[in-house]
């Protein structure tokens, strides 16, 4: 079938402007979300990035995989609307049921927000609706660090098995690892895994691949504020530990 060109041009130019007019619209002010046993209720600010378009905002919580819930956490309002520029918030609250889950460790979530785009004033349009999904952690009031500067990650440790390197993760945090890297990013590092990051469940294990051997490498890891930290390892034999620290970046 003939394509005509003036009509393929304008649909482009309709797909195109739809496009860049996606990226204006309801943002999210962090890439996860913790809840102590301790709050009452853990906010996320959501921010219309478009100067002048109102958008609506729909947000819910899933359970682990992937279902939509409203208890032991709830998220509120579900739905309010946020004018261009404006700044709106979804309030995440616990609810009776939050005793029933376990309370020597961290519990997994995901809070989800959808922006709804207001109805097109020219026919033909296409609109994309974009949606965010961060993680949503329930740490127990038995578990919360004394310190906001506490670093458990370092107590993860590794056991090399050829190319297969057992991750152990004896805390009770989920703890989200970006890469392995035979040195400090700073300093040139390269990366020994091939995974855009993995998160490995408290007191268990993971299995991951590296590439190459090292008997020193580093360990890029999320902390609770979205950052990327790094540990420096060493190897004794199979077996990897993070360096004491004082011998650890700052």
């Amino acid at each position: 079938m003939a394509i005509n060109t003036k009509q393929w041009m304008s649909g482009l130019l309709v797909l195109l402007t739809s496009i860049s007019q996606s990226y204006a619209g309801i943002s999210l002010d962090r890439t996860r979300l913790i809840i102590t046993g301790e709050d009452n209720s853990a906010s996320a600010n959501l921010t219309n990035t478009s100067s002048s378009v109102p958008f609506l905002a729909q947000t819910w919580v899933e359970d682990v995989d992937g279902k939509k819930i409203t208890s032991p956490l709830v998220v509120l309002p579900p739905l309010q609307r946020i004018n261009g520029g404006q700044k709106g918030v979804a309030r995440v609250s616990k609810t009776a049921e939050i005793d029933k889950l376990p309370q020597d460790r961290e519990s997994l979530f995901y809070l989800n927000v959808r922006e709804v785009p207001p109805k097109p004033d020219k026919p033909n349009t296409l609109q994309l609706a974009m949606q965010s999904r961060i993680k949503l952690f329930y740490r127990p009031t038995a578990v919360i660090p004394k310190s906001k500067s506490e670093v458990w990650q370092d107590q993860i440790t590794f056991t090399k098995q050829g190319n297969t390197w057992r991750a152990d993760n004896p805390t009770p945090y989920y703890v989200t690892i970006i890469s392995l890297n035979d040195k400090l990013i700073d300093e040139g590092g390269k990366k020994l895994t091939s995974f855009p990051g993995v998160m490995i469940a408290p007191k268990s294990s993971l299995d991951i691949e590296v590439k190459g051997a090292a008997d020193k490498f580093t360990m890029m890891y999320v902390n609770d504020y979205g950052g990327h930290p790094e540990l420096k390892y060493s190897c004794s034999g199979n077996t990897c530990k993070a360096l004491p620290i004082e011998q650890q970046p700052r």
